[in-house]
């Protein structure tokens, strides 16, 4: 049995940073996936939820010259959701079950250090297969996935608080954006 997600759908605003010119583009013909193999959710459209000024930060930090910032509105529908205790026996049953498949191909299992880069590939792996072999395997259907992404310095000496955490979606049905616009951010 699959955890029930929200039970109804949740609205809620996304900040997505990438470049102007590819800010330009999303508005004239909407979102792509990103299909990296280091998106620490999985395949998705990536969203700073709340958070156009660290959505801002992202895109300086990638882009410097052209930092630029889209504001979504989004639905949040058959959202896998992280902050929801209730989806974690699934995962950590999942989890047994990924690395068994991953064993059965020879193909060792995805690494990451995230001390030291900030790629994700065991948790990118990890969500396609829980939503593809599990849970939509099972009739079900994953729009988003959203989780607390810990990044950045302590606030202070011992702080479980982090200068750059914040709420992080991964929006895999592109329904589930209903109204994007280019916002200026000083």
């Amino acid at each position: 049995m699959v955890y029930a997600p929200i039970p109804k759908p949740l609205e809620v605003l996304g900040y997505h940073g990438t470049s102007l010119k590819a800010a330009q583009g999303i508005i004239e013909q909407g979102f792509n996936f990103s299909i990296n193999d280091y998106d620490w959710l999985g395949t998705g459209v990536y969203f700073f939820q709340d958070a156009p000024l660290r959505a801002y930060a992202w895109a300086k930090e990638r882009y410097p010259d052209t930092p630029a910032v889209i504001k979504s509105r989004l639905v949040l529908e058959n959202c896998l959701d992280l902050l929801d205790i209730g989806w974690f026996p699934l995962i950590r049953e999942t989890y047994d079950s990924f690395v068994t498949a991953y064993r059965k191909t020879n193909i060792p299992l995805p690494r990451q250090n995230p001390q030291r880069s900030k790629a994700h590939r065991l948790d990118c792996a990890f969500f396609n297969y829980l939503v593809g072999e599990i849970i939509e395997s099972q009739g079900e259907k994953v729009g988003a996935i959203r989780a607390v992404f810990n990044e950045g310095e302590r606030i202070y000496a011992d702080s479980a608080i982090f200068d750059r955490a914040h709420l992080q979606i991964a929006i895999r049905n592109l329904t589930l954006i209903e109204e994007s616009c280019l916002i200026e951010i000083e």
